[in-house]
């Protein structure tokens, strides 16, 4: 098998270039040709996507983190060509939702020879995401914290830290939300549009969400008081925010959004702007090699 590999080297903090020479020799080993590329921005990840989907690569391989990956499923999106995952970022949230272990050599072997499944994709404005999509706060912290993301050593805490920061100074917007069959207003703190259940270490933010189900589950975080947003983030880590009154949850194919004030958006952990947002589904349309 001829697989390609593309490697981020600032994900995680970087340090991890001294591997790659191991993971082309435990390849070999396996009777696989392992080809690398290191692009330097996310947009040369893509383009080296699109070429080794263009080249007849067997397999395409994102070593990095969520980021990484959600650079180049475009590119593999309709292809028939298989992602592979190879965990090497900061919390790698979409390694955990398939089971991949964190260990780049095991990954790496899950990549060269486990099952092929297909799942959806979701996009915002166009974009493709594999996870989630948030709107308001968890999109507003991931935009505090991305200037500290090249601090290895601070890389773990900068999301802890902006999310205290802005915990009381973050304001709600009145969202309009029009789904496949309801058009409603309100205001919210957060929203988050989910593919898969997981939301960051396997927090089960939408965990009636199926990757292969051809729909978005939504849920929307409303608030009276700041008690309500400690009380709301308490019962997510409970894996009970779905029972709390005033969370709200719907399912759908197509979505949009527009937000007064403008809110916040992050995609797959990775901050994109502002609201307004339009989202819909690609059914099946990207290959993951899982365990």
């Amino acid at each position: 098998m001829r697989a390609l590999l593309i490697y981020n080297p600032n994900s995680g903090g970087g340090g991890h270039a001294n591997r790659l020479s191991l993971l082309a020799q435990q390849a070999r080993q396996a009777g696989h040709t392992l080809e690398i590329v290191t692009p330097s921005t996310a947009d040369a990840a893509a383009d080296a996507a699109r070429q080794g989907v263009a080249a007849g690569f067997a397999r395409i391989c994102a070593a990095g983190g969520d980021g990484t990956i959600n650079t180049i499923i475009g590119a593999l999106a309709d292809s028939g060509v298989p992602l592979g995952i190879i965990p090497m970022g900061t919390v790698n949230v979409m390694a955990r939702e398939f089971d991949i272990s964190l260990e780049p050599e095991r990954a790496l072997a899950v990549a060269l020879a486990g099952r092929v499944r297909r799942v959806d994709l979701g996009t915002v404005n166009g974009r493709p995401f594999l996870l989630m999509a948030g709107l308001g706060f968890d999109a507003h912290v991931v935009a505090n914290a991305a200037p500290h993301l090249h601090d290895a050593p601070f890389r773990p805490l900068a999301y802890i830290t902006a999310g205290l920061q802005l915990l009381t100074d973050h304001q709600p917007s009145r969202f309009r939300l029009q789904l496949d069959h309801v058009d409603l207003t309100l205001p919210a703190w957060m929203l988050m549009v989910s593919n898969a259940p997981s939301y960051a270490y396997q927090l089960p933010m939408a965990p009636a969400a199926r990757m292969d189900d051809g729909l978005l589950d939504i849920t929307v975080f409303t608030e009276e008081s700041g008690l309500d947003r400690l009380l709301q983030i308490g019962a997510v880590f409970m894996g009970q925010h779905t029972q709390h009154p005033q969370v709200s949850t719907f399912r759908t194919h197509a979505l949009q959004v527009t937000a007064d004030p403008p809110a916040h958006l992050q995609v797959d952990g990775d901050a994109a702007g502002f609201t307004p947002a339009t989202f819909a589904v690609r059914s099946g349309a990207l290959h993951v090699v899982t365990p």
